[in-house]
């Protein structure tokens, strides 16, 4: 190799490398600083959801406590406990992972359940886990509502966490529904919402008495 060749190579070797450098910094800041606007964001996403729950009201989420791989919070109006809910996340979605907020009252009856985020196939999969209020001829003039209907997602409402360890699809020989072309949605959905009721269940979490789960 000539020897302007090789002084070609250090120039283009060292170009490079600054260049490099200078991407790795760009993106370092920008991690940086878009770190703490994601959190703030995400949380706020979290606290909106949970009060889709339906749970008594409360003006306040303790801590975290996390038990079988889920995470549960104790909700609160002033000092006194009011209910709780448990958070988790399964990959046997058809899209990849779905985050699921299951809401309990203090008897430890479920009050609704939210999906925090999922990768499912709209029209299809989605169905399941969005809430969407639909514009007919029978609600054109009435208000859309807070919390809007998602039959698959309201059919564990009222259902004592007590009772659950083999919650399952009808397909699957079990009594809850299920959406036809999105049955892996729907299985993946209900044995995440059995999971988390499993969990919540065997907590010494003071259920009954209103008592901090941690």
């Amino acid at each position: 190799m000539k020897l302007r060749d090789q002084e070609n190579m250090i120039v283009l070797g060292i170009f490079l490398g600054a260049t490099a450098l200078v991407a790795a910094l760009v993106l370092a800041v920008v991690s940086q600083l878009t770190a703490e606007p994601i959190r703030e964001a995400a949380e706020r996403n979290r606290e909106q959801a949970f009060h889709r729950l339906l749970l008594p009201e409360f003006d306040r989420i303790g801590e975290s406590a996390e038990h079988d791989g889920f995470i549960f919070y104790t909700v609160y109006n002033g000092e006194q406990a009011v209910g709780f809910v448990g958070q988790g996340v399964t990959r046997a979605g058809y899209g990849g992972e779905i985050e699921v907020l299951v809401g309990f009252d203090r008897s430890g009856k479920i009050t609704g359940v939210q999906i925090l985020r999922h990768k499912e196939t709209p029209g299809l999969g989605a169905n399941v886990c969005e809430r969407k209020f639909q514009r007919t001829i029978f609600n054109i003039g009435g208000e859309v509502p807070a919390v809007p209907e998602n039959r698959l997602l309201d059919q564990f409402n009222g259902l004592a966490a007590f009772s659950a360890g083999d919650w399952r699809i009808s397909k699957d020989g079990g009594e809850f529904e299920y959406l036809t072309g999105a049955t892996v949605t729907s299985r993946a959905v209900t044995a995440l919402i059995n999971d988390i009721a499993v969990a919540f269940a065997g907590l010494d979490s003071g259920i009954g008495d209103g008592e901090d789960i941690r």
